[in-house]
């Protein structure tokens, strides 16, 4: 019982702080995501939802904006992150290159393999819709063997959150609801009370209250004494209705991810562009109103008539019959509407939403032929309209989802064995998106145009090539481009390779060399086999008689001289 009452206590204490946002939660998602207007009040499941509704410019800016983000940040058809060291040197050594390619792509396939797209899209949308989003992330209650990893976007009106000195969210408790059945299915009978367990004999379908709280196991143990875990945070499920504990644990990492779109200082809760786009949402949404009233009465317009001008009554039905007494007894009431007018202010609102959800500057295709450097410019505004979003989107939401998945694979032995050299090294994450690989791309066209120069000056002095390191430049596009590690060799075995391909080069020499040697040789033998011939001898004398004679000649006309 003093249990419940603490966390009853804080969530009233968290309830209280949280009602001014409410009201605003409720009027945009009245406007923006009507099938999600569920915060002050609870509507029927099923019920109609968007009868206030009279035009659905912001419904589908803020759809296209989700699905942008995640579409270039959490793209479910490409790998948008890698794992690394953050040694430098230690990512240099193939086996933990390999791992880590490795270890990213299981990751990768569960987040496929899981219901985490269609989840993660409804955080997109109420990250865009009310600046505030909640993922559940749990490993299954068989265990990761069986069932993997659980993802769950939470509502907005279901959780209360608190954050740390730093501005991190690291306390929540959820308040929901489960049916009698659902609770036993859950918890199992032994942990639930009375009430619980006689509805689920009588009324299976009742639903009952829960509490799940989360929060530092300091906190907790700072408030109640020691906990029952001793990991970093401290997990416990409570029934309202029974007033009891019916689930205590913990977690190694914190398991809902509360990312928001920008938060004001001091302020705890997200803020999103729909605040900023509602006065115009309303303003149209008030303007297609009475446009659409004063169509109707242009279509059918009201009628003047005349005093005792007509016989019973007017018959607007098709071939219907009136009797007038004189011509002008019956006309239409013109109301002389200035539909330019309306359209031009309508047309400037639906442009004004748009642009407070970055519709124009978002929309990629524009038409079938866009060139490349088209879309990569089109990434680079994107780049500039979202930066301070993304930035915080990515450390409040991205690194803490790696780390989570990352965690719950690695206890339960998910990865391939650890490489020794790993042990005490922490890792990084490097995302490779499209978004984040398109602010890369400035660095791979830099290397591109390096060498387009080099090659120009080379035609004038073909040294100018020896200051570039071909193969940290080509790994180093590689790497921008998002090439698998497993693609490229490592710098070991391509001096290994380098190496034997000089050595068989040097054996082709030596043999081309002694190939010579050998034909100079036979060549030689041949001649002085040539020279024993008979022949040769009689040649060979002759030239040796006349060399006599002639030096016998040289030396008489010295003497002669002397």
């Amino acid at each position: 019982m003093e249990k419940f009452n603490y966390f009853k206590k804080r969530l009233n204490s968290m309830s209280s702080t949280r009602g001014t946002w409410e009201d605003h939660w409720q009027e945009i998602l009245d406007y923006v995501m009507p099938r999600k207007a569920d915060v002050t009040f609870t509507r029927t499941k099923g019920d109609q939802r968007t009868e206030l509704l009279f035009d659905s410019t912001a419904m589908t800016s803020t759809t296209l904006l989700a699905a942008t983000m995640q579409g270039t940040l959490t793209s479910p058809s490409l790998q948008w992150f890698h794992i690394k060291i953050r040694e430098d040197e230690v990512n240099l050594d193939r086996d933990v290159q390999l791992w880590l390619e490795d270890s990213a792509k299981r990751m990768y396939d569960l987040f496929n393999q899981t219901n985490f797209n269609s989840e993660v899209h409804e955080l997109y949308l109420d990250l865009v819709a009310m600046g505030t989003g909640c993922l559940f992330i749990e490993e299954g209650n068989k265990g990761f063997a069986t069932e993997q990893i659980h993802f769950k976007a939470m509502h907005i009106s279901e959780y209360y959150i608190q954050e740390n000195i730093s501005g991190y969210v690291d306390t929540l408790y959820r308040k929901y609801k489960l049916s009698a059945r659902q609770a036993v299915q859950e918890f199992g009978k032994d942990n639930l009370g009375e009430k619980v367990l006689q509805a689920a004999t009588d009324k299976p379908d009742k639903e009952f209250n829960f509490i799940h709280a989360v929060e530092p196991t300091e906190d907790y143990e700072r408030a109640m004494g020691k906990a029952n875990t001793k990991l970093p945070f401290h997990s416990c499920h409570v029934c309202e209705e029974d007033k009891m504990v019916v689930r205590v644990g913990g977690y190694n990492e914190f398991p809902y991810l509360v990312p928001r779109w920008s938060k004001a200082t001091g302020e705890i809760y997200g803020r999103s562009p729909s605040y900023n786009a509602l006065p115009d949402i309303k303003t149209l949404n008030k303007a297609v109103e009475i446009g659409l009233k004063a169509w109707a009465k242009a279509i059918d317009p009201p009628l003047l008539v005349q005093d005792d001008g007509v016989i019973g009554r007017v018959r607007m039905t098709p071939g219907g019959i009136t009797v007038v007494r004189n011509d002008a007894a019956i006309k239409p009431l013109q109301i002389g509407s200035n539909w330019q007018i309306t359209d031009l202010k309508e047309n400037q609102l639906r442009t004004a939403i748009r642009q407070a959800y970055y519709s124009d500057q978002l929309q990629l295709q524009e038409g079938p032929q866009m060139t490349a450097t088209e879309v990569q410019v089109r990434y680079e505004l994107m780049q500039r309209l979202l930066g301070p979003p993304l930035g915080r989107f990515q450390s409040e939401f991205l690194n803490p989802l790696i780390e989570r998945v990352f965690g719950i694979m690695s206890r339960a032995e998910a990865f391939l064995p650890t490489p020794d050299i790993l042990e005490g090294e922490l890792i990084d994450i490097d995302y490779v998106g499209p978004l984040a690989r398109s602010q890369r791309m400035e660095e791979a066209v830099a290397v591109e145009r390096l060498y387009q120069l080099a090659m120009q000056i080379g035609q004038v002095d073909t040294s100018i090539m020896d200051i570039i390191d071909h193969d940290e430049a080509v790994r180093a596009r590689a790497e921008l481009l998002g090439v698998p590690k497993s693609i490229l060799r490592g710098r070991e075995e391509v001096d290994e390779l380098r190496e034997q391909r000089a050595m068989q080069q040097q054996m082709q020499q030596e043999m081309m060399m002694q190939q010579q040697q050998a034909e100079i040789a036979a060549k030689q033998g041949s001649a002085l086999k040539d020279m024993s011939g008979a022949e040769t001898q009689d040649v060979l004398q002759q030239v040796g008689q006349a060399v006599d004679e002639e030096n016998a000649a040289i030396d008489a006309e010295v003497a002669n001289e002397q």
